[in-house]
């Protein structure tokens, strides 16, 4: 791809895009979805945490951590840990900003 043809493929694009609209609806917090527990351990994973530093902190084995965060993966939709990690982040950055920021997520 040369950037001359880049260049026109982003002109046009930007041609056909479509205005937002003037209101925008909040997007729904998917969190919502999810226990308290669950969503502790997976705020926990968006810090980088690993099973077995998240179960020595709350006092519990690393297969009850496996077992909530498989559910919270089913929970949130997700394809694996990765996608549901993101999406939590994400999520908590737009319905939580304050956690987000004190965790770094978000500026």
């Amino acid at each position: 791809m040369t950037a001359h043809f880049a260049l026109h493929t982003t002109r046009d694009l930007l041609r056909r895009a479509r205005p937002l609209p003037s209101t925008l609806e909040p997007t729904e917090n998917i969190l919502d979805g999810v226990t308290p527990r669950q969503l502790e351990i997976m705020m926990k994973l968006c810090e980088g945490k690993v099973n077995k530093q998240i179960a020595y902190e709350l006092g519990v084995t690393t297969a009850t951590v496996k077992a909530h965060i498989r559910f919270a993966i089913k929970r949130l939709g997700a394809k694996n840990r990765v996608h549901a990690v993101a999406m939590v982040a994400a999520n908590a950055a737009l319905h939580r900003p304050q956690q987000a920021a004190e965790m770094g997520l978000c500026a």
